[in-house]
C-alpha cells in the first residue's frame, strides 16, 4: 500500500527519476592519509578538494571533500568534518559516515523528490550548495541517501579544480590542525 497515493503519481521505469549513481561518499579521519592511499598507491587522481562551512551547524565547523577520479568517469568522494567527533573517536561504522548519492534530472526533480518525501513523512534535508541542490535522507534501513542534479562542469572548472586540489587540501589540513588546537584550549 502506498502512502498518500492520491498525491503521488505512479512511475514506470521510464519515469524513474534516478538516472545513475552520482558518487559514493565516505567519511575519513585524515584527508591527507586518504589522498596518499587513493592517489599515490592506487593511482586514482585527486580531481577536486572542496572545503565548505557546515550549513547545519553554527559553531564555525567546516568539512572537506576530497574527490578522486575513476577511469570510467565516476568519482569516489571522502569527507572529513571538524566538529561532530574528534579524529581519535572516528569510527567508519557510523551511519552518517557513508552515503550513496544518486543523480537525478535537474534541481526541479530534487525539489519534487523532497515533496514526495515530505508527503510520506520521511525526514530529509535540502541544502543549496550554490551550484546545485542536495537532498539527504535515510532509507528504512538507516542508509544515508542523497539525490542531486548533475551539473556538468566546464572544461575550465575541471582544469582549475584539478590544479588547485592539492593546495586546497593543504589549506584544509592547516585549518583542521588549528581547529583542534582551539577546541582543546576551550575544554
Amino acid at each position: 500500500m502506498r502512502t498518500n497515493e492520491a498525491s503521488c503519481t505512479e512511475m514506470t521505469m521510464a519515469d524513474n527519476p534516478v538516472k545513475r549513481m552520482h558518487h559514493h561518499a565516505y567519511a575519513c579521519w585524515d584527508s591527507e592519509e586518504t589522498r596518499h592511499f587513493y592517489e599515490d598507491i592506487l593511482g586514482m587522481p585527486l580531481i577536486a578538494t572542496i572545503v565548505v562551512d557546515d550549513p547545519l551547524r553554527n559553531d564555525g565547523s567546516r568539512y572537506c571533500h576530497t574527490i578522486f577520479g575513476i577511469a570510467d568517469g565516476h568519482t569516489l568522494a571522502f569527507f572529513e568534518h571538524t566538529s561532530p567527533f574528534h579524529p581519535k573517536d572516528f569510527t567508519a561504522r557510523s551511519g552518517s559516515h557513508h552515503r550513496v548519492a544518486f543523480e537525478v534530472e535537474g534541481d526541479a526533480m530534487v525539489r519534487q523528490l523532497k515533496c514526495k518525501l515530505d508527503e510520506a513523512g520521511v525526514a530529509n534535508g535540502l541544502v543549496d550548495h550554490g551550484v546545485l541542490l542536495s537532498l539527504r535522507f535515510n532509507d528504512p534501513n538507516g542508509l544515508v541517501l542523497e539525490c542531486m542534479a548533475n551539473v556538468p562542469p566546464s572544461l575550465e572548472y575541471e582544469r582549475t579544480a584539478q590544479r588547485s586540489a592539492h593546495s586546497v587540501l593543504q589549506q584544509w589540513l592547516h585549518y583542521r590542525q588549528n581547529w583542534w588546537r582551539h577546541a582543546a584550549r576551550m575544554k
